[in-house]
């Protein structure tokens, strides 16, 4: 079973991977804080697209490397 877009009421996978990474970089900046947990609950999307998108932001420098169980450390935010 897929999981629906929060945002544009869609199975998540019409949904471009840009437009989830650009999902999850404005609530990490907004929260202050980074997890799979998070972007899974809030945004309504896979473990593997909150992962994917975690990556790709690890990779931008906005978050830090995963630590276990904890969430991440944000760069920068609001």
């Amino acid at each position: 079973m897929s999981s629906v877009c929060k945002n544009c009421g869609h199975d998540e996978s019409a949904c471009s991977f840009d437009e989830v990474v650009r999902r999850a970089r404005d609530l990490i900046t907004a929260r202050g804080v980074a997890s799979q947990a998070l972007l899974t609950h809030e945004l309504k999307i896979s473990y593997s697209f909150a992962m994917k998108a975690l990556e790709q932001l690890e990779e931008e420098g906005l978050i830090g490397p995963s630590d276990g169980a904890k969430p991440r450390r944000v760069f920068f935010f609001f």
